[in-house]
């Protein structure tokens, strides 16, 4: 059951988060937000876990689309990590991802982000963009 709830209790305390650093009143709190998550990304290796509450990260979005269109064909095949390099770049997306089942992941929409899904034996069910 707690399992279910957190994807929700992150996203709400995003939200207030993100919504703390758009006030003109803590416009300084803003500034010091951007710079401890530039240096969160250093310390994580470069990934980015939800990026989008800076401002700097959506204009990324719009430069690189995916289509997936294409790549339909490909479902019923197992996915591989190889697979996935290969059809993130057919697609033109910038990242791609493995969901199984269960497994919980980021509700936020990337248009430059491919989406392999597959099912337990790890053969594609659905390729999506987003």
């Amino acid at each position: 059951m707690i399992r279910k709830l957190i994807p929700f209790i992150l996203v709400a305390s995003l939200t207030a988060c993100a919504n703390t650093g758009t006030s003109s009143s803590s416009a300084p709190a803003a500034s010091s937000s951007s710079s401890s998550s530039s240096s969160s990304d250093s310390t994580s290796g470069g990934a980015s876990y939800g990026g989008s509450t800076s401002g700097s990260a959506m204009p990324g979005y719009g430069t690189k689309t995916c289509d997936a269109a294409a790549l339909q064909s490909q479902i019923g095949q197992k996915a591989t990590t190889s697979s996935m390099e290969d059809l993130r770049t057919r697609s033109g997306s910038s990242t791609a991802r493995i969901l199984r089942p269960g497994q919980l992941v980021t509700m936020e929409y990337n248009a430059t982000r491919l989406n392999l899904i597959v099912d337990d034996k790890d053969v594609m069910t659905a390729i999506r963009c987003g």
